[in-house]
This record gives structure tokens, C-alpha cells and sequence, in this order.
């Protein structure tokens, strides 16, 4: 790689680590739905029974050494505690290793009914993190010769190469077989994610999300329902803001997906958070849904950036044994869960009014 591209890419990724707003401190998914106890503490034991979720995301293809992340998730929900416990694992890597944020959080969940229809689940999530740099990997300024040779570095010292942390995330979501919404607050305990002497805070984010679905057929004995979700997720931390929004559409066992990342909702200056457009493309076969998804780059890296490539998968395993196509309002699995089915038969009779 040509010296002054490799330094300019440095330059760009040391200004997102020291410089740049806490909109970028966070890995977040396109397919939101595919990694649901990630997004909220609140989808912990959504399921009839026990799920299983990874996803995979390689940001920026087309510049090398840029963004990848991991996302493993593992959750059930224990009928008789009307809770739900998980586990979700996230590995971020940014610049081929410079810089590794990885993090393990114990997420719980509970239940209980509003009305014979709308159930209320507030969420808690526990997790430990680690971030380190690699500064060997970096390129100074004051390492490029006259002759575009690489010296010796006189900058480019840490006070500190790596930290280890704890954090936590509260929500509360309610939902029905017709809609959901949700809201999460994470970064609850106040941390310094710097590597220098420079105060560099970790803000508050607030995440507000919800939907609603929409049937064109109804499901019977000799077809499949046929219908359409209409989606939404608002950000906002420090002085950034992002407002997405998307549909799905099923029709068993396909599933498309289109969303737009960026809609303006208060500007701040020096940030830009018209992003991308969502190519959602899934299949669902009994247990197992599959996706994967493009992000087609808006903003000024469009030509350059290469988009986003996210891949998903999740594995549902029933209780009862039975794996019933899916029903719900949320998209978790497909067109939704299996859950909503055996409300009226268990927890559904048990109302607060």
C-alpha cells in the first residue's frame, strides 16, 4: 500500500478514535431483528423456547482494514419464572486489529400481562468489556522520512494499551400480535474509554424502537399468511441523532427487507447521519432462518467504501418440541416469533385488568 494512503487511513482511523462523536463508539447491525437480545435487554426468552443467533457484519469492504464485527447470542425463556435469561458475546474490530473492543453481558427479562393482548417486558443487562490498541500497528507523522522512508516514532504513546470495564443497559418494551415498542438506555455506568490522558467519556445512548405489522392474507389450513411489518429505531447519544426506518415483507419461507438508515432529526454540526439503504434478503426453513443483507452507501464514501456485507443466523429450538411457522408482530425470526400462539392457552389469562 502507498505510504501516504496508508498514513491517511491512520489519520482517519486515529480521529475516530480521539476525535469523533459517541455515534461511532457503539457496532451496530443493519438486521436489528437478527440479533434482538443485542439491540434490547427486553428480548431475552422472546421465544417458545430457547434461540441461538449470530451475526457477522464487514463494514467498508472496498478500504482496507476497516470494521468487522461478531455478534453470539443464546437466550430462553422459563415459562414458570414468566423470565427470560441470555447470554450475548460482541467483538468489534476496527483497522485489522489497532483497535479490538470485545464484550460478554448476562442479559434477564421479565414478563407479565397488561391486557389479555399486550404483554410488558422490562430488561437488565450486566456485561464486562475490554478495549485495547495495537499503536505498533499504527503510522505517525513524524515516522515518514524525506524519502518516504519509515523511522522511528518519537509520538504515539498510551498512558494505557488496554482497559477492562463493567456496564449495564435497562429497558422496558410492550407488545402484542400487532405491534411492538421498546426503549433501552445503556452506558448506565459512567466510564472513560480513552487511552490518553484526555477525559474521553462513554455517554449515555437511548434507543427507541417499535413497529407494526400489517396482514394481507391470513393464515389458514391450505396457505400461508402473507404479510408486512412497518419498523422504526431513533438513537440519540451525546449530540448525535439517527432516525431508521424499514419494512418486511413474508411470505413463508421467504422474507425481504428494506430499510433506510439516516433520516434527518436534528442536525449537529461537523456530523452527517444520512447513511445507507438496507438490502434485506432471508429465508426461514422450520428451525433455522438465515439472511443476509447490503448496505448501500449514501454519504460520501459512496464509490469507495465497498457498502456493508451482514450476515445472520438463528436456530429456534421449541419447548414443546414442535417448531410452528412463525406468527408474532417482532421480526426476531422471520415474520415474527412462535410465541404469540400459546398466549391465550398459558400466561394469556392471567390480565392486570
Amino acid at each position: 500500500m502507498n505510504i501516504w494512503i496508508k498514513y491517511n487511513i491512520t489519520l482517519l482511523f486515529l480521529c475516530s478514535l480521539c476525535c469523533i462523536k459517541a455515534n461511532a463508539q457503539d457496532p451496530t447491525f443493519s438486521q436489528v431483528y437478527a440479533a434482538p437480545v443485542y439491540l434490547s435487554p427486553s428480548f431475552a426468552g422472546l421465544t417458545n423456547g430457547s434461540r441461538v443467533a449470530l451475526t457477522y457484519r464487514d463494514q467498508w469492504p472496498g478500504i482496507p482494514n476497516t470494521y468487522r464485527t461478531l455478534s453470539f447470542a443464546a437466550d430462553h425463556f422459563f415459562e414458570q419464572y414468566n423470565s427470560g435469561l441470555g447470554l450475548v458475546f460482541v467483538r468489534d474490530d476496527q483497522g485489522s486489529g489497532q483497535l479490538i473492543t470485545q464484550n460478554i453481558g448476562l442479559v434477564y427479562a421479565y414478563e407479565f400481562p397488561i391486557t389479555r393482548e399486550i404483554y410488558a417486558r422490562p430488561g437488565l443487562n450486566f456485561k464486562y468489556f475490554e478495549r485495547k490498541i495495537d499503536p505498533s500497528s499504527l503510522l505517525w507523522g513524524d515516522q515518514i522520512g524525506p524519502d518516504g522512508d519509515i523511522l522511528a516514532s518519537a509520538i504515539g504513546d498510551f498512558e494505557q494499551e488496554s482497559y477492562k470495564k463493567i456496564d449495564a443497559s435497562a429497558s422496558a418494551m410492550i407488545y402484542s400480535d400487532d405491534f411492538w415498542s421498546g426503549v433501552v438506555v445503556d452506558h448506565l455506568v459512567k466510564s472513560n474509554i480513552g487511552f490518553t490522558d484526555i477525559e474521553s467519556p462513554l455517554p449515555i445512548r437511548t434507543t427507541v424502537y417499535g413497529g407494526w405489522k400489517y396482514r394481507f392474507r391470513n393464515r389458514t389450513r391450505n396457505q400461508d399468511e402473507v404479510s408486512g411489518t412497518l419498523a422504526f429505531m431513533y438513537r440519540m447519544q451525546d449530540d448525535f441523532q439517527q432516525l431508521d426506518m424499514g419494512t418486511y415483507w413474508y411470505l413463508n419461507p421467504f422474507e425481504l427487507g428494506l430499510w433506510y438508515r439516516g433520516i434527518p432529526v436534528g442536525e449537529s454540526e461537523g456530523l452527517t447521519n444520512n447513511d445507507a439503504l438496507i438490502f434485506i434478503l432471508g429465508f426461514n426453513i422450520g428451525s433455522v432462518r438465515l439472511a443476509y443483507s447490503y448496505d448501500m452507501t449514501l454519504s460520501n464514501l459512496a464509490g469507495h467504501s465497498g457498502g456493508a456485507n451482514e450476515f445472520s443466523l438463528i436456530f429456534r429450538f421449541s419447548s414443546s418440541g414442535i417448531n410452528e411457522s412463525p406468527k408474532g408482530a417482532i421480526p426476531c425470526d422471520g415474520g415474527g416469533n412462535d410465541w404469540m400462539r400459546n398466549k391465550s392457552s398459558s400466561r394469556g389469562r392471567r390480565t392486570l385488568f
